[in-house]
């Protein structure tokens, strides 16, 4: 998918690449079925082919105006997509089982879920969906739905995604002069962050477990 999306882009300004990515990744807070890494990569490799730069390095990427405003894109994109969401939760509400489109996104038993970690673990679940596509959508409309502040829920997302946009497109603008390479890395990149955030969530699950069993031990006998 990678390339050929770049063959598509490829011949046209850096400009239709910044449309392009900011507008995916909002479409994507409508429903529309794309990962959004693959479309951070891209706008990378794209940035790549239009930068003065013979060879990336450090020093360059950083002073590289064109891959700055592609993570800015890539920022604004998914904060953008992530409003979509957060806002039909906040209009619709439990409605969105008359929703056909949505039905199948967000189920009554993943509000649940979503909802029951929200009133547990609060900012954090905020943070930690963003990282998980399967959850991100009913997360956020779950957290629209519960009314949650719109600005906490920008603070916490744009966190999250200042660590996300910046990663996937300065990996495509490394490797934008082997575009199966830069497939490879990415798809290992995304092992390696679902490695993280399952080692975070056994932490904080067994953080919970243990607090639990504490609170548990100083309650008083029952009579």
């Amino acid at each position: 998918m990678l390339e050929r999306l770049v063959v598509l882009l490829e011949s046209h300004s850096l400009g239709v690449g910044f449309v392009f990515v900011f507008g995916v990744l909002l479409l994507c807070g409508f429903g529309l079925p794309m990962p959004e890494d693959i479309i951070l990569v891209t706008g990378g490799v794209l940035a790549w082919m239009a930068s003065p730069l013979e060879e990336p390095s450090f020093a360059g990427m950083i002073r590289d105006e064109g891959l700055l405003l592609m993570v800015l894109t890539g920022l604004l994109g998914i904060l953008a997509g992530d409003s979509v969401i957060f806002w039909a939760g906040r209009k619709l509400g439990r409605r969105v089982a008359e929703f056909r489109l949505l039905r199948h996104m967000v189920t009554p038993d993943k509000l649940e879920k979503v909802e029951r970690r929200l009133r547990q673990q609060g900012n954090v679940v905020v943070m930690i969906a963003r990282f998980l596509p399967g959850l991100r959508a009913p997360t956020y409309f779950t957290v629209g739905h519960s009314r949650f502040a719109y600005w906490k829920f920008l603070v916490y997302d744009g966190l999250a995604a200042l660590v996300s946009a910046p990663a996937w497109v300065c990996l495509g603008f490394w490797f934008g002069d082997d575009i199966q390479q830069a497939a490879r890395v990415a798809a290992r990149f995304s092992n390696y962050v679902l490695l993280g955030l399952a080692a975070v969530l056994l932490l904080l699950g067994g953080r919970f477990w243990w607090k639990r069993r504490q609170e548990r031990a100083a309650a008083p006998p029952r009579a």
